[in-house]
């Protein structure tokens, strides 16, 4: 009960760091590799793979229900509010034995995760394709009815905290303190109205798609005039090029960028309404910016001074690193070498393998998610969500993988990041650790993959992999989330009514100067913060940096510890597997004996051992690193 409550007074869905990186050398080749037969990768290498190999079935003492197998069906919202409401009024009344009031509070479980399961498969489903209309709807439905069962479930806790039988509730049901319930909760009227507006905002723009959004396409002459739909308008260009397949190509490039820019024009007053209720919410709950509440659902143990202390050290250290290696090793790699493909049969299939060599848990949890196909990996295809996500979906007792596949080299990278996720779900029931852990269980074992993907793909390819990785963990990662963190730091501190466009594009400009110097510029439009996490979560990227730094900390122990001590392995499974634990982020840490990323030189002991890693030398003389200089 505990997990289902802690849920629902905050909405957070494990999004993936993939999910906005950027691209990263040669790939200009958008074609799809066919899944059905052999792909050639740049090294001549062929995959004959044709179906995903899948594990003799075993019982794992969980859900046994595919995927396929689970039923969506819309849960009467309000009618489990309304079943909170009677428990709560059971409780306040006190006129039976509290084993009788824990009994008809244990009742709300299962119409509880019954909402938190439809929610995960309406959001699953919402993002195979966002055209349709039933999922959109469902979402909706959902997402904005939340507020109003966040509110009758603290309605509950505040009854138990203020109960004669407080100290039962807490030992015998909740497993913890009802301290911070005692003076009541914070869902008043006014903030459930609010986070129903945002609510309905965050649906509007996962509602955003070429299913919706409508543009004019002019051409040379007035038969190559279409309006409508971004889907219609390249139907009518399907028709009038059938028999030019060359000019339809450059018509969909031309109705690509008018799709951009259609969405940007809605993303821009959409992103400043959701930040002004945001900013009413944090008003209306007595915080004097909406981070500080954002730090508190979040979890985060840190303060936003200490984050600051990052995000300069970040400027100081990693940009400069960044700039050398860009213009001495990764432009020139990139530009000469094309990234290799892979089909995603093979790509599946190659990760079991490895993850099976390992055993254990990571065999195990790999297994079960082939066996019971809690995953959906496909390739990009109109109205499908670009990007990739790990939910849990209580029913089953399962994680759930979604994925968009490029088909090339880098989807090694994503699956074993989202599959990161899926392991710490598999290991510890949903249970969530901190936010900033959770993203280590995914880039953490990102990266140890990528040391035993050395024995199972050709050596070319394990070089582009390795030198992408570095190029992304350093760019994507450490430069350009907190380039978003630094703006979303600085935006959210801005009093109501100065929240404005003209506000926003000078707040980019001024985070892209506090993270990448002063020395770099920008054009400074919106598409550098039309990102699903600055609309749908919050002070979400912020924990893609912390969890960086530990992650690369754990990487560079491994590939630079003692011959098969596996440290780095150690470390990952000391930090992921919890056993029940209720540690804060920073407590996580200190008990895996792992560094905290706000150590005092660490930020810079990780630029310098990504360079060292990149080119064998170090980029700070004196360096206080894990590499022998000598």
């Amino acid at each position: 009960m505990r997990k289902l409550i802690a849920l629902f007074l905050v909405i957070s869905v494990l999004l993936s760091f993939t999910a906005c990186n950027k691209k990263a050398g040669n790939e200009g080749d958008n074609s799809t590799p066919t899944p059905d037969s052999g792909t050639t990768d740049n090294s001549g290498n062929t995959s004959t793979a044709q179906t995903v190999v899948v594990p003799e079935y075993k019982d794992y003492g969980r859900g046994t229900e595919n995927f396929d197998k689970l039923i969506y069906s819309r849960p009467n919202m309000q009618a489990v509010i309304d079943g909170f409401g009677a428990a709560t009024f059971v409780v306040e009344a006190n006129e039976i034995t509290v084993e009788e009031q824990i009994a008809k509070i244990r009742e709300m479980e299962e119409p509880l995760a019954t909402v938190k399961t439809m929610y995960s498969l309406a959001q699953i489903y919402n993002n195979k394709n966002s055209s349709v209309e039933y999922w959109q709807n469902e979402y909706e439905y959902i997402s904005t009815n939340y507020p109003k069962l966040s509110k009758t479930v603290e309605d509950l806790l505040v009854a138990c905290a203020q109960s004669e039988h407080r100290e039962t509730f807490e030992t015998t049901y909740f497993g913890y303190s009802l301290e911070e319930y005692v003076d009541g909760g914070i869902y008043s009227d006014e903030v459930v109205a609010l986070m129903e507006e945002e609510a309905r905002l965050e649906s509007k723009y996962t509602s955003i798609s070429t299913a919706t959004v409508e543009i004019v396409y002019k051409g040379t002459n007035s038969n190559m005039q279409w309006s409508g739909t971004v889907d219609s308008v390249i139907e009518q260009a399907r028709e009038y090029f059938k028999y030019d397949d060359a000019s339809f190509e450059r018509c969909l490039l031309a109705i690509d960028v008018l799709y951009e820019s259609a969405r940007q024009k809605i993303e821009g007053p959409l992103l400043i309404d959701l930040i002004k209720v945001r900013r009413l919410i944090a008003d209306e709950l007595g915080y004097s910016d909406y981070s500080k509440l954002a730090y508190e659902n979040m979890g985060y143990d840190y303060s936003a001074t200490e984050m600051s202390f990052i995000l300069e050290d970040i400027g100081q250290y990693v940009a400069p690193v960044a700039t050398d290696l860009e213009y001495s090793v990764f432009q020139s790699y990139f530009t000469t070498n094309a990234q290799p493909r892979v089909d995603k049969i093979t790509l599946i299939n190659t990760l079991y393998e490895i993850y099976g060599k390992l055993g254990g848990d990571y065999k195990d949890a790999f297994s079960y998610m082939l066996q019971h196909g809690l995953y959906d990996i496909d390739y990009s295809s109109t109205n499908r969500y670009d990007g990739a996500f790990t939910a849990y979906i209580d029913n089953n007792n399962s994680p759930f993988v979604f994925m968009t596949a490029t088909g090339f080299l880098r989807d090694y990278s994503t699956l074993s990041h989202e599959f990161g996720h899926f392991l710490d779900g598999y290991l510890n029931n949903g249970v969530d650790a901190s936010l900033s852990a959770s993203e280590i269980s995914s880039q953490a074992l990102e990266l140890l993959t990528l040391t035993k993907l050395r024995n199972n793909i050709p050596a070319r390819n394990y070089s582009y992999l390795e030198y992408y990785t570095m190029f992304t963990y350093l760019n994507d990662l450490l430069l350009v989330q907190s380039f978003y963190a630094a703006f979303e730091h600085m935006i959210y501190e801005t009093e109501y009514e100065d929240i404005t466009e003209n506000k926003i594009l000078k707040t980019i400009e001024d985070a892209f100067t506090q993270v990448f110097g002063k020395g770099m510029t920008i054009d400074g439009d919106l598409s550098y913060v039309s990102i699903a996490h600055i609309f749908l979560y919050p002070f979400y990227v912020e924990s893609y940096v912390t969890a960086g730094i530990v992650s690369l900390d754990i990487y560079f122990k491994e590939v630079y510890g003692e011959t098969n001590a596996r440290e780095g392995f150690k470390l990952y499974e000391a930090l992921i597997n919890r056993n029940g634990d209720d540690l804060s982020f920073l407590e996580q840490l200190d008990a895996a004996g792992l560094d905290s990323p706000f150590s005092v030189g660490k930020v810079k002991e990780i630029a310098d051992n990504i360079y060292f890693r990149v080119v064998g030398k170090h980029y700070y003389k004196n360096s206080d690193t894990l590499i022998d200089a000598a």
